[in-house]
């Protein structure tokens, strides 16, 4: 028989065992109840897509903050050109299109535009519950989703805080550990990380700002409220609302943003293709009556005006249609790149003319069948108002040995919006034809005579190509490898 003492023994091990044991059992049902829970969202967009500058505040900040437990993962696909994958990934599995900004909770439950996201969140949210959907069709539990394994860049929303991934790798369970726990200095209490300054975390239509940032294998993770002894920077919690044109300039501002368009437009203002246009118009208008200095003056203004407005109408169209085309991301992404290969082709040209000089050379001057008829049109100027004319029909000559650097400036001042446009398109189209109305002066004034400039123009016509071909290679290696 077994003592009495040892019985009670065995009763307090087994009643202590069972005091350890429930409340594990009980932690367990509480996070796998909250893991259930967890409302995962997929969530497209690109900045400076006009309508997710509607939806992103919304996605990605007010509802995380109203319901924590709704998570998202956000793929960026203009700035993140490897994010665009993940786009056509979606499209194939899930027949989610192409248009942004886009949402996906499931292969039958995606929605597309600010109304339908919106729609979607907000019945994910109603219901309470929903598995991350992956590329690949399948869906996953929160908790069992491998962060370290996303491809990308994507950016994880929860409440106030957010992991952006920067490289590789990663311990998978901190990151989930780091977004869901409660007690952040306790997680980071025994592991490596570097505090650094938190950074805005832009928006279409805005910036998150966050109290709190470190950067750890792989990932930055930032945050707002309490943070850690370590992080000493504080600042504002709230999404702060600006423009598009201050976000998607700002950090081009600190470096080279004006420079990129003032390049392109040195690119056309050297062109040897419209200095010969405006040439051919002198030779006409003094061919009228050389003795009038008054009126070639005038002429000249005028007929430089007028190529001044037109080119500034034209950049207002390759802008609208670079606005239209950024509602469709992989059209934009393919055009994008489209456009760099053109940058290079075209330098590839002037590079060509440079060594191998041809008069009328391809996409690099006005063609030899074109000139005797522009030329016959610019001896019958008669008037300022014939000259103004004639300045607005001879850019339909010029479109085809000028556009190329503009339909790239184009593309890259879409973001900002058609109205603030205007600035930059005014100047550089200033740029363009500055030189032109200089020509127009040193004529009136007699410091040159147009035989003299068209003399200039011949001796040095190589050097123009090789300086036009170096600066669209430049520019068309910047597109691709994603310098601007």
């Amino acid at each position: 028989m077994i003592e009495p003492s040892k019985v009670k023994s065995l009763l307090i091990i087994f009643a202590l065992s069972g005091l350890c044991i429930i409340p594990s059992l009980i932690f367990a049902e509480d996070n796998h109840q909250g893991n259930k829970d967890i409302i995962c969202a997929v969530y497209i967009t690109g900045i400076g897509c006009p309508a997710c500058t509607r939806a992103d505040p919304i996605i990605l900040r007010k509802l995380p903050k109203e319901n924590p437990n709704f998570i998202v993962i956000e793929y960026e696909v203009y700035r993140q050109r490897k994010n665009g994958l993940m786009l056509i990934l979606y499209n194939k599995i899930y027949k989610s299109g192409f248009s942004l900004p886009l949402i996906i909770f499931g292969k039958e439950d995606h929605g597309h535009g600010v109304r339908s996201v919106r729609k979607h969140a907000n019945e994910a949210i109603i219901n309470g519950s929903n598995y991350c959907p992956l590329p690949d069709g399948s869906s996953v539990a929160f908790n069992e989703l491998d962060l370290t394994v996303l491809y990308g860049k994507p950016k994880i929303w929860k409440g106030e805080r957010i992991l952006v991934k920067t490289g590789e790798g990663g311990n998978n369970v901190l990151l989930k550990d780091l977004l869901m726990s409660e007690n952040l200095s306790g997680v980071l209490e025994n592991i490596d990380f570097e505090a650094i300054e938190p950074q805005p975390v832009l928006l279409s239509g805005g910036k998150a700002i966050f109290d709190n940032a470190i950067k750890i294998q792989g990932w930055t993770f930032q945050w707002n409220g309490e943070g850690i002894k370590a992080v000493i920077t504080k600042k504002s919690t709230d999404v702060q609302q600006i423009e598009p044109q201050q976000q998607e300039f700002e950090q081009e501002q600190k470096g080279w943003g004006f420079y990129k368009v003032f390049i392109l437009a040195l690119a056309d203002t050297i062109n040897p293709c419209a200095l010969a246009v405006f040439i051919l118009f002198l030779i006409g208008i003094i061919s009228y009556d050389p003795t009038k200095g008054k009126k070639i003056l005038v002429a000249g203004l005028a007929f430089v005006t007028a190529v001044y407005i037109c080119y500034f109408i034209y950049g207002l169209i390759i802008v609208k249609f670079w606005q239209i085309v950024q509602g469709l991301a992989t059209i934009r992404l393919i055009i994008y790149t489209i456009l760099g290969v053109i940058a290079i082709g075209l330098g590839i040209f002037h590079l060509k003319d440079f060594f191998w000089y041809k008069p009328g050379g391809f996409a690099t001057e006005m063609p030899m069948g074109w000139r005797g008829k522009v030329k016959k049109m610019m001896l019958g100027i008669t008037s300022t108002k014939g000259a103004f004319l004639m300045g607005a029909f001879v850019t339909i000559f010029l479109m085809p040995c000028t556009m190329g650097p503009y339909l790239i400036a184009g593309g890259i001042l879409s973001p900002l919006g058609l109205i603030k446009t205007i600035p930059w398109l005014l100047v550089y189209n200033l740029i363009f034809v500055l030189p032109l109305y200089g020509i127009v002066l040193a004529v009136y004034f007699g410091f040159r005579r147009v035989q003299n400039i068209l003399g200039w123009k011949a001796r040095y016509i190589r050097r123009l190509h090789l300086i036009v071909g170096i600066i669209m290679l430049f520019i068309g290696m910047a597109i691709l490898f994603r310098w601007i």
